[in-house]
């Protein structure tokens, strides 16, 4: 009966261990997400989510061609893109910053863009599109590609 028991303890060791190291051989994936706030119109309002691997997560909201959730693979390279083009906006790793305004407007939509990190420590930036400045100007620029980037486009606006 004990050596029964002492089997079942080292099975049962082993297990969680390799349990335990099968969770942390599979870490939570990175992130760039961003979602787009309402405005005072009929502006599409949705969250995207790309991972490393180009998988991008679509989730229409209000006002967009699809409501709810889509998924396609856009491939690396365009994650790499999207890094690479919010990499100066992006704030100190693990902290929140708001973007500056020289003027602003106030029925304009908003962005989101947080950058989530294997360890699950998240980076934020809050934009919002009526801040008016140079440099969020570029930003905005940078927004308005992504849905054909990303290839969502056709999920946020509906033929015409």
């Amino acid at each position: 009966m004990k050596a029964v028991n002492r089997i079942a303890l080292t099975l049962g060791v082993a297990i969680g261990t390799l349990a335990g190291g099968a969770a942390g051989a599979h870490p939570a994936r990175e992130t760039i997400r961003y979602a787009v706030s309402p405005c005072y119109g009929t502006c599409p309002v949705y969250s995207v989510a790309v991972t490393p691997d180009g998988t991008v997560t679509f989730e229409g909201e209000r006002h967009t061609a699809v409501r709810g959730k889509r998924e396609r693979q856009a491939g690396r390279l365009v994650y790499r893109r999207l890094a690479r083009a919010l990499a100066p906006y992006r704030p100190a790793s693990g902290t929140s910053a708001r973007t500056q305004c020289a003027q602003q407007v106030s029925d304009q939509p908003g962005y989101r863009i947080a950058w989530t990190g294997r360890d699950g420590a998240e980076t934020v930036l809050e934009h919002d599109r009526g801040c008016f400045s140079p440099r969020n100007a570029a930003l905005n620029q940078v927004m308005d590609a992504m849905p054909k980037a990303l290839g969502i486009g056709p999920w946020i606006k509906a033929a015409r």
